[in-house]
C-alpha cells in the first residue's frame, strides 16, 4: 500500500476465453447440483429400455473374464508435479496489520481457484506468506525468506512503499517477478515489477471535483502520515483542488504510530476547512477519527474524503464515527457484478460470517494472482521475462471489474466511491469505469 515510505499483447477476445474457462472450472470444482448427474456418476432412470434387434438372439452372449480397458487419462484432473510457488509479502502486524487477515484468507482461495482451473501450465500452485510487520527492515528479511528459503516464482505484495523500496533490489538481483498490489503514490518502474494497486491520479483526479460538487465544500485540510505515499497524494490533491476552484487551508503530517491527535485536531478546528482529506494508515486512522469527534471536527461536522479507509479500519472506528464518510477505492465488497457477488458469498461461507472483511488490499492480491496465472499459462512458462511480456496488455474480468495492464505496468481499473451508512454499511454512490493511471514506465 502506498504506506511508509518488443513485448506482445494479448487480445481481449483471447483473454476473455481464458477467464471464462477459469471461472467455469472454478465453479465446477466448487461442486455440482444435487439434482444433476456428475461426470463420474451416471444418471439413473426407472424406465427399462425396450430390446433392439441386436439385443434379441437365440444364443446368449459368451462370457468373458477379460479385465475392462482402463479409462483414458482425464486431462481436466487436478494439476500435478512441482508446484508453482507464489509468495505473498504483506503487513500482518504493526500499524498496517489490520489489513493482513483478509489477505491471509485470500491466499487460500488463490490456491483453490487456480488449481481448480488446472493450475499453471498443469502444475499446482502453492502460496507462501511473509509478514513485513509494517517495517521495511523486516520486509527486506521477509522478501529474502520468500526468495531464498521458499524459492518462490513470483512475489505478490501488499505492504508499505518503504518495504517495497527495501525489498525490490532482492527481487531484481534474483530475477523474480514482483507484482505490487497495494494502492500507492505511483512512479514505480522496474524490469521485474508490475503495479496493480490504485495510484493518486486514479483515486483523486475524478473524485475530488465530484466531492466538491456533492458537498459544496471548497476549502480542504490535508492530514497524513509522514512518508512518501501521503506526501505524493497531497501534492497531486492540491493540483486537483486548485484546478477546480478549491483551496488547501492546512497540511499536516504525523509519524506512523501516532495515537495522540489532540494538537492537530485543534489545528484543524481553527483552520476553517470545509473538507478533510485524511491519508492515515490503520491504527493511526482509527485513533484520529475517534478523537476528532471530541474536538468537534468529526464527520458530522466536517465531511471526509478518505483514500485508505477500507472496511476493516472503518469497522474498528464504528458507525457512530464513520456515518457519512466518502471513501475512494478500487474495490468494495458491494461492487455490483455477478462474479463479485459469488466471490463474496464464497468468502464468507468459507471463513465465517465474522471473518475480517474482504477489501481492496485482499482484492488486489487476488487479481494479481489471476493476472500472473493467466500470463504464465499464455507464456507456457514461469520465466520472469516471458511472463512479463505476457502480462503487458492483458485484460481480465474479475470480481473487481474489468482490469487491463497498461504500457506503464500499472492497471487501468474501475474506481468506486462509497458512502458509509448509519449502520456502518457501505453504499457505492459513484463509479468511474476503467480509469487510466497517469503513469509512465520504460523498464528497458
Amino acid at each position: 500500500m502506498g504506506t511508509p515510505g518488443s513485448p506482445w499483447k494479448r487480445s481481449l477476445g483471447r483473454t476473455a476465453i481464458i477467464l471464462v474457462a477459469l471461472f467455469s472450472m472454478i465453479a465446477a470444482a466448487c461442486g455440482t447440483s444435487d439434482d444433476e448427474p456428475t461426470a463420474t456418476e451416471p444418471a439413473t432412470t426407472d424406465a427399462i429400455a425396450a430390446p433392439t434387434a441386436d439385443d434379441t438372439t437365440d444364443e446368449p452372449a459368451p462370457e468373458t473374464t477379460e479385465e475392462p480397458a482402463p479409462p483414458e487419462p482425464d486431462e481436466s484432473q487436478a494439476p500435478s508435479g512441482e508446484p508453482v510457488r507464489i509468495g505473498i509479502l504483506f503487513s500482518n502486524s504493526g500499524p498496517a496489520g489490520i489489513f493482513g487477515p483478509p489477505t491471509a484468507n485470500i491466499a487460500e482461495l488463490i490456491e483453490e481457484d487456480i488449481n481448480a482451473a488446472g493450475g499453471i501450465n498443469g502444475r499446482p500452485v502453492e502460496t507462501f506468506l511473509a509478514d513485513d510487520a509494517t517495517d521495511p527492515a523486516i520486509g527486506r528479511q521477509a522478501m529474502e525468506q520468500l526468495i531464498e528459503s521458499d524459492g518462490v516464482d513470483v512475489v505478490l505484495g501488499t505492504h508499505s512503499s518503504a518495504t517495497r523500496e527495501a525489498a525490490k533490489p532482492l527481487a531484481e538481483d534474483a530475477g523474480v517477478l514482483y507484482i505490487y498490489a497495494a494502492l500507492y503514490e505511483g512512479g514505480e518502474c522496474s524490469p521485474v515489477m508490475f503495479n496493480t494497486g490504485e495510484v493518486p491520479s486514479q483515486q483523486l483526479a475524478p473524485v475530488i471535483p465530484w466531492m466538491m460538487s456533492e458537498t459544496g465544500g471548497r476549502t480542504w485540510f490535508l492530514l497524513g502520515n509522514d512518508y512518501v505515499w501521503p506526501r505524493r497524494s497531497f501534492e497531486l490533491a492540491r493540483e486537483y483542488i486548485e484546478a477546480w476552484g478549491g483551496e488547501v487551508v492546512g497540511e499536516e503530517y504525523v509519524p506512523l504510530g501516532t495515537q495522540d491527535f489532540s494538537s492537530v485536531a485543534q489545528q484543524i478546528a481553527g483552520s476553517g476547512a470545509d473538507l478533510i482529506f485524511p491519508a492515515l494508515v490503520g491504527g493511526d486512522a482509527i485513533a484520529f477519527e475517534t478523537q476528532a469527534v471530541d474536538f468537534g471536527i468529526g464527520q458530522d461536522a466536517i465531511p471526509r474524503l478518505a483514500n485508505i479507509y477500507e472496511e476493516n479500519v472503518l469497522g474498528a472506528m464504528g458507525p457512530s464515527v464513520t456515518a457519512g464518510m466518502r471513501v475512494t477505492m478500487g474495490y468494495f465488497a458491494e461492487v455490483d457484478n455477478a462474479a463479485n457477488a459469488e466471490f463474496v458469498r464464497r468468502y464468507y461461507e468459507r471463513f465465517g460470517a465474522d471473518a475480517p472483511p474482504h477489501a481492496t488490499f485482499s482484492s488486489h492480491i487476488y487479481d494479481a494472482a489471476l493476472l500472473y496465472a493467466a500470463a504464465a499459462n499464455a507464456a507456457g512458462t514461469t520465466d520472469t521475462a516471458a511472463v512479463a511480456a505476457a502480462l503487458e496488455g492483458l485484460t481480465l474480468s474479475t470480481p473487481t471489474g474489468d482490469i487491463t495492464v497498461t504500457d506503464s505496468r500499472h492497471l487501468a481499473q474501475p474506481i468506486y466511491v462509497a458512502q458509509i451508512q448509519p449502520d456502518g454499511s457501505q453504499l457505492i454512490v459513484e463509479s468511474f469505469p476503467s480509469v487510466e493511471p497517469d503513469e509512465i514506465c520504460d523498464p528497458s
